[in-house]
């Protein structure tokens, strides 16, 4: 007595580990003697970066910085800046270490507070989590055939996206550009955003091409005594190549890119003037690679001749149903009349929150662009508003059943003005990017062997007569009755593996 079991291996894309890390951040601020006094802080604004992140053995370890930067006026009401770095390195523990599997890094502010101890100090009490996220490519042997003892298997097909390769690419991106002379220089900087943009993704043999562009928006302090706020926008190009050898030609590719380190700051020209920007930003692409397969399992199992002790897991079986890419125009009034705006200073975006659901026959994706709008009331004063632009869209698919969506949502480019009813009127172009894949959930067989101390079953030749029902299923009926699809069949001539009519069968029992 012996099995012969054959298995096939598919891939899934797995995260291994996903978790946040807290790191505190608390810091007492002398502002140097070139800054101005304080009279009052407009807006403490945290940022942080990871500028290096690696996994070694079951522990993944990221070294950043966090930046803390306070926009404040003086006695007269101009707005000044001032900036603080606070590094940090912060590691979690694996439950185990993970073979060829990729540390995916990033941070989130979670809050920031501070408040003015003097006018040259400043208290400030914040926390920045870490996301660690460890991902990779499993393969999962199954059991597509067995022989031998009288084995009889339920098989179904499956056509599938089978993940064939998940790796990261990090890559820098640098450029000077020139703000011009109708501004004056540069001053301090007030805030500097960054969002990846994805125009291309091409798949060779071996070999992932992304194509795209960094949006970035840099709101700065003149120099010229002004007290205005200037802002400078420019697209950076990228072209770059991730190495993934099991990539062909009729590979499909999700990406997903966040940009991990941003900096920007003031150059001089030939005369000494800072009238250019030194752009230097990191980005972190994760890149899900799915081949088309059709696969075979196995549902289930028994023996016309022995006792079997199998084993069943549920499991998920992914197909690409649709590439979604969509840009989405996010229009919004947002009301700051209770502050008597005279004029909108400078506005600051941070990056989107978003979720989504199904409807019917719509997957819809919704969320929140945070807006810090600094605006000068009638006084002349600097007053902060801190508002959120709604967003929304909906695409129609056949079918929602079974559906599963992991969007990466970013931002484009964005305007603000001041209309005379004292409301912002807010543009923003959200890029959307993802894959919709259909999962079909299976319960296969995955162990399957001999029970122990098992011998052969008694054979009795006979013939049993069944009534059966509309409907039934052939299958069920031959290993209630410990025999096979083929012999009923066979012996009620019979060209469909289900009853179609009510009806008696003669069931031949071995």
């Amino acid at each position: 007595m012996s099995i012969e079991l054959t298995t096939r291996n598919i891939g899934t894309g797995e995260i291994f580990y996903d978790n946040y890390v807290e790191q505190g951040v608390d810091c007492d601020i002398t502002l140097p003697d070139y800054c101005p006094d304080i009279m009052r802080i407009i807006k403490c604004n945290l940022t942080s970066e990871i500028s290096n992140s690696k996994l070694i053995g079951d522990r993944a370890t990221a070294d950043g910085n966090a930046k803390i930067r306070i926009v404040y006026t003086d006695e007269k009401n101009n707005i000044f800046c001032y900036d603080q770095d606070y590094p940090f390195s912060k590691y979690a523990e694996l439950s185990t270490a993970y073979d060829d599997a990729f540390l995916s890094c990033s941070t989130k502010t979670e809050y920031v507070n501070c408040r003015a101890v003097s006018k040259r100090r400043i208290d400030v009490h914040g926390m920045v989590g870490l996301r660690f996220k460890v991902v990779g490519n499993k393969s999962i042997p199954l059991i597509s055939d067995a022989n031998g003892d009288g084995i009889q298997l339920r098989k179904k097909g499956l056509d599938i996206d089978n993940v064939s390769a998940v790796t990261v690419k990090s890559f820098e991106i640098s450029q000077v550009e020139n703000v011009g002379d109708s501004n004056g220089g540069i001053g301090k900087i007030i805030d500097a955003f960054a969002s990846p943009i994805l125009n291309e993704c091409k798949l060779i043999k071996g070999k992932i091409l992304i194509k795209g562009e960094l949006l970035v928006r840099v709101v700065y302090c003149s120099d010229t005594g002004s007290n205005e706020a200037c802002v400078l926008s420019c697209l950076i190009p990228f072209n770059e190549i991730a190495e993934a050898a099991s990539v062909t030609d009729n590979s499909k590719a999700d990406v997903k890119m966040h940009v991990t380190r941003l900096t920007a700051e003031p150059k001089t020209d030939n005369d000494g003037e800072y009238r250019y920007m030194n752009i230097n930003a990191e980005v972190l692409a994760q890149l899900t690679v799915y081949e088309k397969t059709s696969v075979r399992v196995v549902t289930d199992a028994y023996s016309t001749d022995v006792e079997l002790s199998s084993e069943y897991s549920p499991m998920e079986f992914m197909q690409l149903s649709h590439d979604m890419k969509e840009n989405i125009l996010c229009k919004q009034s947002l009301d700051v009349s209770s502050m008597k705006p005279q004029k909108l200073y400078a506005f600051t975006i941070m990056p989107p929150e978003h979720r989504y659901r199904f409807d019917a026959d719509k997957v819809i994706i919704s969320g929140k662009i945070p807006v810090n709008l600094i605006v000068i009331d009638s006084e002349g004063t600097p007053v902060l508003c801190e508002r959120e632009a709604e967003f929304e869209y909906a695409k129609t698919v056949d079918s929602c059943d079974n559906l599963v969506f992991d969007p990466h949502v970013s931002i484009g480019g964005c305007s603000a003005t001041l209309g005379a009813d004292g409301r912002i009127d807010f543009k923003a172009e959200v890029l959307l990017n993802g894959q919709l894949m259909k999962c079909c959930r299976e319960k296969v067989l995955t162990s399957l062997s001999l029970q122990e101390g098992t011998s052969e079953k008694n054979k009795k030749p006979a013939v049993v007569i069944y009534f059966c029902s509309e409907g039934e299923s052939i299958w069920n009926i031959a290993r209630k009755y410990n025999t096979t699809v083929e012999d009923i069949m066979l012996e009620n001539d019979m060209t469909a593996d289900y009853v179609e009519n009510k009806r008696m069968l003669l069931i031949p029992v071995k």
